[in-house]
């Protein structure tokens, strides 16, 4: 019995695809594009197309931050699940609209002037920052210089 069970167990792990890691296996990193598919309200899942192998359906806390950036080109990471399932424990706005951002956190300066803290802890002032952006808000920007907005995304108010 004990043969019987190692050898099913060992063809079991030679058929398994070795371009799609094990659910529960280590961290992962995706790079794509996210939509939202589904029928709304009630069946909308986040979809992350990579730019190649298989997709995968964003889940966990993240996923509805994710969603904001559908369109956008960004890297996730997190944890293979059942049924083609990442459970995003963090990721990275790479680009938008084929040009590159800056993603952080809004911070008041000392001055009244707006910071944006991105993840290395720079504070990077925001020349014509947009009366929408508000302290403690996760936004994404372009623009030249210290940074001049010249356009943005709100991910997480």
């Amino acid at each position: 019995m004990r043969t019987l069970l190692l050898m099913a167990l060992t063809l079991a792990a030679c058929t398994r695809p070795s371009s799609v890691p094990p659910a529960g296996a280590q961290e992962v990193r995706v790079v794509g594009v996210p939509a939202a598919v589904g029928s709304a309200p009630m069946n909308v899942r986040i979809f992350l197309r990579p730019e190649s192998g298989e997709g995968v359906y964003v889940t966990g806390p993240l996923a509805g931050e994710i969603r904001s950036l559908a369109g956008a080109r960004v890297e996730v990471r997190g944890r293979r699940g059942p049924d083609r399932t990442l459970e995003a424990s963090d990721y990275d706005v790479l680009a938008v609209n084929g040009r590159p951002v800056m993603m952080g956190l809004v911070e008041r300066a000392a001055d009244g002037a707006l910071h944006l803290r991105t993840r290395d802890g720079r504070a990077v002032r925001l020349q014509a920052a947009p009366p929408a952006f508000r302290p403690g808000m996760k936004v994404w920007v372009q623009g030249p210089g210290s940074v001049t907005v010249q356009s943005y995304g709100i991910v997480r108010n």
